[in-house]
């Protein structure tokens, strides 16, 4: 916000000089970003938070100015000369959407002759980097810049019956705003419109059908108060920002909007010539009452270190135009509808550093610890995750959540997979490159493959922990081609701002040679089983139980070469060899493998400690047994059998060999298991051992018609 030094002195008579007053704005959280010089007088350009919307006003500026000058604001004049017939019989307000409107103000001024404003306004004006226009729109912008309260001008004559109708838009409803700009409007943007169509888009930008020409005699100033969150959803929606939008974006104050038409309408009165009609149009629900917040003097110099007395802390809050008092030890501060912000005891400690001073603040060692902190669970399992997964011999990559939703047509997907994966898109994205949230690791990986192939690195070993998202059933819902989008009418959304579900996910990105070949290891290449056991491990070294290994099919992936993670009665993850039509779309010159693993899901399953089983003082008893099974018979079906009928003796059932071909039987494989029996409290004898193994021979041909070899 640029502030003219000279205004701001006649808001708040301070002594020191611009350079002071810059170095103690930006010392109490107001920064001065820039110095300039306009028009022959300093102007100073300040960056204003976002919750301080009271702050963005000359007036807002001198209230923190004064205060930290301990002098008084000097407010500008809100009379106004009424000369003219009751404005009720003028026109007329009726507001629809009191939810997203709950104050509209307005004030009639006849007779207006339209001409430039003064030349001192017009140099206020450029100072402050607002356009002078004419004498009327320029009165909006002067109060605008003054108060706070943005204002707009309707030419009264235009409107249709006079009337003013505050409304949601009609879906599609078609708008052109002053800057020229037809825009189709939704349902859930707010309109301003007279009795047959829409006039402004509430709270950003007035319409070419009603604007203020040369021509224009009659007025109807509109001085509203709008919901902070429809008008930064509709100026995001629109890609149009204001100053006017700026402000009620970062809350105006409800009670100023009366204060305001009073002003600006004294302006036109004295810049236009105009006849100010008597009273106001004002159309509004209750104003919540005034929120008080008690002060603990001693809970002040507590948590900051001071020893500031309560009279000054007093002073400092009525140095703010909060009406404070002292009472038995205690501060009371009534919070005035302008600061919003102000909501809790610690707020207003923050209010006492500020304008006491940051550098009075002394410096101290912090008192005794209490309880040490720590990360949120869900943060050290993330830790834990990288730690395994850099273990294990992979680079961590990270890229962006947002992707190009183009590159999912390279994935091998069928025409109605990309509506399937529910995926999220943005509703104003800054770039063609980056429109959609991700809704698998794998687009990353094979970006991350990719680029890495064009820079002649071909052995790669690369691991991501990030989030993918998928449409929780709010927002738009998009129908897709393999080169645009368009938004599903039938499908569309009543609850659009319902946020996308989240899921955290570690995926993996392998190819090329694996890193224990890099020295005397001949040119071996990684494959399916090299990647297998990188998450085999890691899902032992999370503790994890039963897991198993499904065939699966994913279109990425090549078919036969693809697995299911499944642990818990539950998929948590796929891993396999990317499909070769992939491969080819992302220049890949060798086989890639991918995996991905839900972490949400994983960390329900994963135990952080376990206690190490008690060792065994006796020997163990091995025994090899193979057999033919069916082709299409998964092994990890076999283990389960084998674990289930060999009971509790069986320490371990470990598959060593796998055959098929000559002296086998067409359709069947052979499979070889090494079973290991071990009893905690005794010497296995061999027939013990060997009625197990019967049993265990016998329960895979009742089951699954094994035949021993």
């Amino acid at each position: 916000m640029k502030v003219p030094y000279g205004w701001l002195r006649e808001l708040a008579p301070v002594t020191f000089a611009v350079e002071a007053a810059a170095e103690r704005l930006t010392m109490a959280g107001f920064e001065v970003e820039e110095m300039l010089e306009i028009g022959g007088e300093p102007v100073m350009d300040i960056k204003v938070t976002s919750n301080r919307g009271d702050a963005l006003s000359m007036v807002g500026i001198a209230r923190e100015t004064a205060a930290l000058s301990r002098t008084r604001v000097i407010h500008p004049p809100t009379r106004v000369t009424e000369a003219g017939p009751d404005a009720h019989t003028l026109a007329k307000v009726v507001v629809e959407a009191p939810d997203l409107c709950p104050r509209y103000s307005a004030r009639v001024i006849l007779g207006v002759k339209i001409g430039p404003s003064p030349e001192c306004v017009q140099q206020r004006l450029t100072q402050a980097g607002v356009r002078p226009i004419n004498n009327v729109v320029d009165a909006t912008n002067f109060v605008m810049l003054e108060l706070g309260q943005p204002l707009h001008a309707f030419d009264l004559d235009t409107l249709a019956r006079q009337t003013i109708v505050v409304r949601r838009a009609r879906e599609g409803e078609p708008f052109t705003t002053l800057d020229g700009v037809e825009r189709a409007l939704t349902s859930n943007m707010l309109v301003i419109a007279d009795a047959e169509r829409a006039v402004a888009l509430a709270g950003i930008m007035g319409g070419l059908n009603t604007e203020v020409t040369e021509g224009t005699t009659n007025i109807l100033l509109e001085s509203a108060h709008f919901d902070h969150t429809s008008i930064r959803k509709t100026a995001r929606a629109n890609t149009l920002s204001t100053e006017s939008s700026y402000r009620f974006e970062r809350i105006v104050d409800p009670a100023g909007a009366v204060r305001a038409a009073d002003r600006a309408a004294q302006l036109m009165m004295e810049w236009a010539s105009g006849v100010v009609a008597a009273g106001v149009i004002d159309v509004a629900q209750p104003l919540p009452p005034e929120r008080v917040i008690v002060l603990r003097p001693e809970r002040v110099n507590r948590v900051l270190g001071t020893d500031i007395p309560a009279g000054e802390m007093v002073s400092i809050l009525l140095s703010l135009e909060l009406r404070a008092s002292e009472e038995n030890g205690v501060i009371s501060a009534v919070i005035p509808s302008w600061r919003p912000d102000l909501v809790e005891e610690m707020d207003l400690i923050e209010e006492v550093a500020r304008i006491h001073g940051y550098e009075y603040i002394p410096v101290t060692v912090p008192g005794k610890v209490e309880r040490a902190g720590r990360l949120a669970p869900e943060i050290e399992f993330e830790n834990r995750a990288r730690e395994l997964l850099a273990g294990a011999g992979l680079f961590e990559g990270v890229s962006y959540s947002l992707i190009d939703y183009r590159r999912l047509d390279q994935m091998n997907l069928p025409e109605n997979a990309l509506e399937r994966m529910q995926i999220v898109a943005m509703r104003n994205p800054k770039s063609d490159e980056y429109t959609h949230l991700r809704s698998t690791l794998f687009v990353s990986l094979l970006e991350s493959l990719q680029n890495n192939t064009r820079r002649n690195l071909e052995d790669v070993h690369i691991f991501e922990i990030g989030r993918i998202f998928r449409n929780s059933g709010g927002g738009l819902r998009f129908k897709y081609t393999r080169h645009e989008r368009r938004v599903d009418e039938d499908v569309r959304v009543q609850d659009a701002d319902r946020l996308p579900l989240e899921q955290r996910s570690a995926g993996i990105a392998v190819m090329g040679r694996p890193w224990t070949s890099r020295w005397g290891g001949g040119d071996s290449q990684i494959d399916f089983f090299w990647l297998k056991g990188i998450v085999e491990q890691f899902l032992t070294d999370m503790n994890v139980l039963d897991v198993s290994f499904i065939q699966a099919v994913h279109p990425t992936l090549h078919p036969g070469r693809t697995a299911e993670v499944r642990a818990g009665g539950r998929a948590i993850g796929l891993l396999g060899e990317t499909h070769p039509r992939v491969a080819e779309n992302f220049d890949l010159p060798r086989r890639a493998y991918l995996a991905e693993i839900n972490l949400d899901a994983l960390m329900d399953l994963a135990v952080f400690e376990r206690p190490a089983p008690e060792l065994s003082r006796f020997p163990a008893v091995s025994r090899d047994i193979a057999f033919l099974v069916a082709m299409d018979l998964p092994a990890v079906q076999i283990q389960w059998i084998i674990a289930v009928a060999a009971g509790e003796l069986a320490e371990s059932v470990e598959l060593f060999d796998v055959y098929q071909g000559k002296n086998i039987p067409t359709g069947r494989r052979s499979l070889a298991y090494h079973l290991t029996f071990r009893a905690s409290d005794r010497t296995l004898a061999d027939e013990e051992v060997d009625a197990v193994t019967q049993r265990v021979r016998q329960a895979l041909a009742d089951e699954v018609g094994a035949t021993l070899r």
